[in-house]
C-alpha cells in the first residue's frame, strides 16, 4: 500500500513537473501560428520582438502595427500629394505562467495564468496617466477544459493639449466562461471634451457581450461572421456649444444578434437603435426605436466579400468598380437564392403632439439567374415581397406636416418676406386641407385616432391601402 502510494505520488509530481514545458511549447506554437494568421490581414502587421521560454513561463514582447500608408495611397485621387504616414505601432508586454498549476503571478489551477500589457508610450504625447500604469493591461487564466476568465482595464485619461479639455474616467471590463461561450461587461463612467466653443459629456457607458467560446478572433477581425449578442448603453449625453445650445440624450441603447444555422449555412443578424428621450433638439422626442433584421444571408457570401474588401484596400479608386462587378458576377447568385430579408421589426417614436409606430418585410424570391444588368428595377420588383404599415396619431402627422410645409414656404419667392409664425400661420391653414386630400386619392387612410397606411408588393404589382396603384416601370 505504501508503495503505491508513494508510486502514484511519484507519477503524480512528474506530470506536474512535466506538464508545464509541454504548455509552454503549446503556448508558443499558438502565439506564433496567431501573429503568423494577423500577418495575413491586409490591416496588420505583426512580430515577435522577443519571446524567453522557460519551463514554467514565458515573457515575449510583441510588436502590432496597422499598415494604413498603402490603402491611403491607393485611395488617393491626387498621386501628387503625399499623403505619407507614420503607422500607428504598440508593444505588448506579455507574460505567460504554465499550468496545471501555475506560479508567479499567484498560484492557482489552469492551463495558462496570463497578463498583457501595452504601454502605449507614444501616445503621452496626446493624453496624460499615471506612469506606474499601462495604457491598457489584460489579465486572465485559460482553465483546465479551455474556459477563459480575464479582467482587462483601460487608466482614467486626461488630453494634453491646451486647446481641448479632454477626461476619461477610464475602463474595467470582465470577462466569464458560462456555459458553452463567454459573457464580457465592461463599463467607463464618463468622458468629456471641451475646445471653448463646443462640449461634449457622456456618462455611465457600459457593454455586454457574449459570444461562444469556438468563436476564431481573427476570423472575426477579418469580418466574417460569429454567433454572439451585445448590448452597449449609455446613460446620459449632452451636446453644448457656445451659442448657448444643449442637447440631452437620455438612455441610448443599440443591440446586436447573430443566429448562424449551420445545417443551412446561413445567418441571421438583428441590429436595434433605441433612445428613450432627447430634448433641446429642433424637436423634442422620446421613445425612439428601430430594429432591423437582416434574415438568410449566406455565410459563404459574407466571407467571399469580406475577403473581397480586404484584398481590394490598397486597389486604386478608379480599378475598384471593374473589380466589384466581377466579384457581383461571380458570387451574388449564390447569395440572392437564399431568399434573404430585410425587416424592420420596430419603428417607433414620441413627439410632444404623439406617436407613430411602423414595421416593414421585405423578402426577395424565386431568383434562379442574375438579370443583364443589375440596375434593371423591374426584375427585382418581380422578385420581391414587400409588405409596410404604418400607424400616427392624429397630431403627429398634422405636426410633421406642418414643419414639411413651413419648410416649403420659407423657400418660396412669394413668402420669403413673411415672419417665421406667419409662415407657421398660413402652413397650419393649409394642413388639414393637404392631409385630407391625401386620404380621398387613398395615400393614406384616416382612422378613430389618427392615420394609417399599408403597402404590399407581391407578383410585380403594388397595392396601397387596398387599392392597386401602377409602378413607373415596365416589367
Amino acid at each position: 500500500m505504501n508503495k503505491a502510494f508513494i508510486l502514484g505520488g511519484g507519477v503524480t509530481l512528474a506530470a506536474l513537473l512535466i506538464a508545464p514545458t509541454f504548455i509552454g511549447n503549446s503556448i508558443e506554437t499558438k502565439a506564433r501560428s496567431t501573429l503568423a494568421a494577423l500577418n495575413e490581414q491586409p490591416l496588420y502587421s505583426a512580430s515577435i520582438v522577443s519571446y524567453d521560454k522557460g519551463w514554467f513561463s514565458s515573457s515575449a514582447q510583441i510588436e502590432i502595427a496597422l499598415d494604413i500608408n498603402g490603402i491611403l495611397a491607393a485611395q488617393q485621387v491626387d498621386n501628387t500629394q503625399d499623403v505619407s504616414m507614420e503607422n500607428p505601432t504598440i508593444i505588448a508586454n506579455v507574460n505567460a505562467y504554465h499550468g496545471p498549476i501555475y506560479f508567479g503571478d499567484g498560484v492557482g489551477i489552469a492551463k495558462v495564468k496570463y497578463n498583457i500589457a501595452v504601454q502605449g508610450e507614444a501616445l503621452r504625447e496626446y493624453v496624460a496617466w499615471p506612469d506606474d500604469e499601462p495604457l491598457y493591461f489584460n489579465e486572465g487564466t485559460l482553465g483546465l477544459f479551455n474556459g477563459l476568465n480575464y479582467s482587462d482595464a483601460i487608466p482614467a485619461l486626461q488630453g494634453v493639449d491646451d486647446e481641448l479639455t479632454l477626461n476619461f474616467s477610464g475602463f474595467n471590463g470582465e470577462a466569464k466562461h458560462e456555459g458553452d461561450g463567454i459573457r464580457y461587461q465592461g463599463q467607463a463612467e464618463s468622458l468629456t471634451m471641451n475646445d471653448g466653443a463646443f462640449s461634449f459629456e457622456m456618462l455611465n457607458t457600459t457593454a455586454d457581450i457574449t459570444y461562444s467560446d469556438d468563436v476564431d478572433m481573427l476570423a472575426a477581425m477579418n469580418g466574417e461572421l460569429f454567433e454572439g449578442d451585445a448590448a452597449i448603453a449609455i446613460e446620459e449625453m449632452v451636446f453644448s456649444d457656445e451659442t448657448g445650445t444643449n442637447i440631452l440624450v437620455e438612455a441610448l441603447r443599440i443591440i446586436t444578434n447573430t443566429d448562424i444555422d449551420e445545417d443551412t449555412n446561413t445567418a441571421n443578424v438583428y441590429v436595434e437603435y433605441a433612445v428613450d428621450k432627447i430634448e433641446g433638439a429642433a424637436q423634442n422626442a422620446s421613445d425612439m426605436v428601430i430594429g432591423i433584421a437582416i434574415n438568410n444571408l449566406d455565410v459563404d457570401f459574407i466571407k467571399a466579400y469580406q475577403d473581397f474588401s480586404n484584398s481590394t484596400l490598397s486597389t486604386p479608386a478608379d480599378e475598384l468598380p471593374e473589380k466589384l462587378q466581377a466579384f457581383i458576377k461571380d458570387n451574388l447568385l449564390q447569395q440572392l437564392q437564399t431568399e434573404p430579408e430585410i425587416n424592420i421589426t420596430k419603428l417607433a417614436m414620441t413627439l410632444p403632439e404623439g406617436s407613430f409606430t411602423g414595421k416593414a418585410n421585405s423578402k426577395l424570391v424565386g431568383v434562379t439567374a442574375l438579370p443583364d444588368t443589375l440596375e434593371d428595377p423591374s426584375y427585382w420588383v418581380s422578385h420581391l415581397l414587400a409588405k409596410a404599415q404604418i400607424k400616427a396619431d392624429k397630431a403627429f402627422v398634422e405636426s410633421m406636416a406642418s414643419g414639411y410645409m413651413v419648410a416649403e414656404l420659407a423657400a418660396n419667392p412669394q413668402t420669403q418676406g413673411m415672419t417665421a409664425e406667419e409662415l407657421q400661420s398660413l402652413a397650419s391653414q393649409q394642413v388639414p386641407m393637404v392631409l385630407n386630400t391625401f386620404v380621398e386619392q387613398g395615400f393614406i387612410k384616416q382612422t378613430e385616432n389618427g392615420y394609417d397606411a399599408e403597402f404590399v408588393l407581391k407578383d410585380g404589382k403594388a397595392n396601397l391601402n387596398g387599392a392597386e396603384i401602377p409602378l413607373p416601370f415596365a416589367q
